[in-house]
């Protein structure tokens, strides 16, 4: 068997609609350098362990997102198979090193048991893994696993699985010039940065890519056109995930679009930038070459979706919104989320609830499709500016009858997590966080009646409003489940806090 350089994975848990673009791209990279490479997505091969029954798949999955196995017999037979098969495919495929994609914090289980099996079976392999998932704090359903110690929970999880020697090489930030300096050198530097970034088309040819047509007839390809973001909301750590913000050019953009869709004939794509118009000018450009194709391929159109930042009209001249619906624009995803124009102010959203609406009318003119994102309980926000939220809903009413508004997500709680901009207030002493639950279980000294507690109600109160207007909403259940998850595992530690923390203002 031939030793290949590198075999890049991404693991579960996923909702496997669509590849996932990491590990192509990384591939596309090390190839144009000389090296070989492969790529697995190991959550697909659960999938298909299961039967491609999405019930099933995502039953097993649960056993990722919490500390506890409370899998059945024939749910934990299928998770048996799937790592027995996960080290079977490295001891088929050598090679010198392991490239494992972190996306999430959700992914730090399998991240963590995977490894543990590859050094427990003495694989003559080099690990490296790197994404977002591996610059955040260890993920409940691990920390109690990993049994942490003080330092280790003030580390990130890439640095506690470095410092137990679990994986050799960490790489943080832009994974494109890490990866051939691993390759290079057999090391890292401690973050990788660039201006910009630009690199080969990604390579696909290891995916099985109509397993992912198990929904309908149609995947999306992830495409990346930017990295970071030009606003800087208090609840948002994509700046301190990315930095700076930096983006490709548009035609760069459209040319890789082209080229997918000639190679393997699908033709709808999602971007996976924070926001496809962070760079009105690469938009623009990207726009009407992707137009232009569509002019001219009526047979062959080609659709594009992404996350979408509201701007005021006088910054969004209006010829725009029509090139993007020529250019196959459907589904924009927009982080609405407040109706309080207070709350917006102080998450420093630089937007307001009339900008949007204007926003929603231009969309609506030129049959542009959105979802809106929406949260409550920020810590600016007080009854009356819940209200104002509810009015809101009201306001957009018009819009999701005309199917403007295709849906809304209403997201679980208000979250503060590292390295957002409301660390700072955590930092001042002006927020305080449990030891138990640092993301969810907060009070704001300033707004001491915001406590999780009212921070439900309101969600709950968000929730029948919308079933009443009839708005579609997205994972509402699962988003209540994991709430009532959250209370029912930390009820009397949540009372404990507030009746503490509230005894001291």
């Amino acid at each position: 068997m031939n030793t290949v350089d590198i075999i890049f994975c991404s693991l579960p848990p996923s909702e496997i609609e669509m590849p996932y673009g990491a590990p192509a791209i990384l591939k596309g990279v090390v190839k144009a350098e000389g090296y070989t490479a492969k790529t697995k997505d190991f959550a697909m091969s659960l999938f298909n362990l299961c039967n491609k029954d999405p019930d099933l798949f995502n039953t097993v999955q649960g056993y990722f997102l919490t500390s506890k196995n409370s899998l059945g017999k024939k749910e934990q037979i299928i998770l048996d198979k799937f790592y027995n098969n996960v080290i079977q495919y490295f001891k088929n495929n050598p090679s010198r090193y392991i490239g494992i994609s972190v996306f999430s914090m959700l992914t730090h289980k399998s991240t963590f048991e995977i490894i543990s099996r590859i050094k427990k079976e003495n694989l003559p392999v080099q690990i490296v893994i790197g994404g977002r998932g591996a610059k955040t704090s260890p993920y409940s359903a691990i920390a109690e696993i990993l049994n942490l110690k003080s330092i280790e929970k003030i580390q990130y999880f890439g640095e506690v699985l470095k410092n137990r020697g679990l994986i050799n090489h960490l790489v943080i930030g832009d994974g494109e010039d890490a990866i051939l300096d691993v390759l290079k050198n057999n090391k890292t530097k401690e973050i990788y940065s660039a201006d910009t970034f630009e690199y080969p088309t990604p390579d696909y040819e290891d995916y099985d890519l109509h397993s992912y047509l198990w929904k309908n007839d149609t995947i999306s390809f992830p495409i990346t056109g930017s990295r970071g973001c030009v606003r800087r909301c208090d609840f948002c750590d994509i700046e301190y995930h990315f930095g700076k913000y930096k983006y490709r050019k548009g035609k760069d953009i459209a040319n890789e679009m082209l080229k997918i869709n000639k190679k393997y004939g699908f033709n709808k794509f999602n971007f996976t930038d924070s926001l496809v118009n962070g760079g009105l000018k690469p938009l623009e450009e990207f726009c009407e070459i992707i137009a232009d194709h569509n002019k001219k391929n009526s047979d062959n159109k080609i659709t594009w979706s992404g996350q979408y930042v509201c701007r005021e009209s006088k910054f969004m001249p209006e010829r725009l919104y029509k090139l993007m619906a020529e250019s196959g624009v459907e589904g924009l995803v927009i982080g609405a989320e407040s109706g309080s124009d207070h709350v917006l102010e102080h998450m420093v959203k630089k937007t307001s609830n009339t900008a949007l609406l204007e926003e929603l009318e231009m969309f609506r003119k030129y049959g542009i499709t959105s979802e809106l994102l929406m949260f409550t309980g920020h810590w600016a926000e007080e009854e009356e500016h819940f209200i104002e939220h509810c009015q809101m809903l009201y306001k957009m009413l018009p819009f999701v009858r005309s199917g403007t508004i295709s849906m809304v997500s209403l997201g679980i709680l208000a979250q503060i997590g590292d390295g957002t901009p409301s660390m700072k207030e955590v930092h001042e002493g002006k927020i305080i966080r449990s030891d138990f639950d640092k993301e969810y279980i907060w009070l704001a000294k300033y707004n001491p009646k915001n406590t999780f507690k009212e921070r439900v109600r309101r969600r709950i109160l968000i929730s029948k409003l919308c079933r009443f207007l009839e708005y579609p909403m997205d994972r509402e259940m699962i988003f209540l489940s994991e709430i009532s998850t959250l209370v029912e595992q930390n009820y009397e530690k949540i009372n404990e806090f507030y009746r503490t923390k509230l005894s001291e203002l």
